[in-house]
């Protein structure tokens, strides 16, 4: 029955848009990689790239669709190297990320435009922010990850996810490939346990919106599932980026960043949010009440999008 209802909320509502019109999108980049993508929202709107999470994927968009159709923005939703139908990038740099999209931008004849990212999603937005300023309109990170060393860099941080950040930082990866293995095996056939586990262990604020809109918890499960499509190496290789040095001085970040963090987020903690502040030359910090990882950007897109439209 879980299934069915699985396949329901995928087929009938949430994933719709994406499922009734969208057609698998890639350019071939400079190196003969492959950059996919999807397009949600007002396809001739204001031009706005998503990065998403960690253990995403550009399918992880389509609950914006709406949102951003209504305001008149065009969604632009990179996989990126290794995960879902982008090519691997073996060494790859958070800067080489900033190159990738702006040969999409150019292939898609963008010649300005805004970026965002939820978690995993931040530093790929800084790396865009230093090294292609001149092409960004606006900037966003929605509860967006950080650099590992600073002090209290896992703060407040739920302890699986730190689990997660201590076995990628070890110079041996067996126990970071056993558990993002284990989160695979069970997305891939167990989704319902992962949907019961998000809704008994997640923050009330994240709960709360998987128990009044449980397509929401089917969309991420999807696309979760869609990072894995290659296999493990595209996630194994981004957790050990997040660890590592990412190459970025955010001194050298010039332009006015907005910030949002929910204030029960477990994975993301706030206090991510008050480092970036004091850290950006310009940020503005949004600090939401009673908002976790999931609830924030669905309980306040039309916000953020108004933000990050031209």
């Amino acid at each position: 029955m879980i299934r069915l209802l699985m396949l329901f909320a995928i087929t009938t509502g949430f994933l719709q848009p994406l499922l009734a019109k969208k057609k698998d999108l890639f350019i071939e980049l400079s190196d003969g990689r492959h950059l996919s993508y999807a397009i949600y929202g007002d396809t001739s709107g204001s031009p706005v790239f998503y990065f998403h999470g960690g253990q995403e994927s550009r399918l992880s968009a389509a609950f914006m669709h709406e949102t951003a159709a209504q305001l008149g923005i065009k969604i632009i939703a990179p996989d990126r190297p290794g995960i879902g139908k982008s090519s691997p990038h073996p060494g790859r740099t958070f800067e080489d990320w900033a190159d990738d999209v702006e040969q999409l931008a150019n292939a898609l004849q963008i010649q300005a435009f805004s970026v965002f990212g939820l978690s995993g999603g931040a530093p790929h937005v800084l790396a865009c922010a230093q090294f292609i300023p001149n092409r960004l309109l606006h900037i966003g990170i929605v509860a967006g990850a950080a650099p590992y060393d600073y002090k209290g860099t896992k703060k407040g941080m739920w302890l699986p996810v730190k689990l997660v950040h201590w076995f990628a930082s070890w110079e041996k990866d067996k126990q970071l490939r056993k558990f993002i293995q284990k989160d695979y095996e069970t997305l891939r056939d167990k989704p319902e346990k992962r949907v019961r586990q998000l809704q008994k262990y997640l923050p009330k604020p994240d709960r709360n919106l998987l128990k009044a809109q449980p397509e929401q918890a089917w969309g991420f499960i999807t696309g979760s599932l869609e990072s894995y499509r290659q296999g493990i190496e595209g996630v194994v290789q981004e957790w050990k980026l997040y660890v590592s040095d990412w190459g970025l001085d955010l001194a050298q970040i010039q332009q006015p960043i907005e910030l949002w963090y929910g204030n029960k987020d477990k994975m993301s903690p706030p206090y991510r949010g008050y480092y970036y502040q004091a850290n950006l030359r310009e940020a503005k910090l949004h600090l939401l009440e009673d908002e976790g990882h999931f609830s924030l950007i669905r309980n306040h897109l039309d916000r953020i999008l108004q933000k990050m439209k031209a």
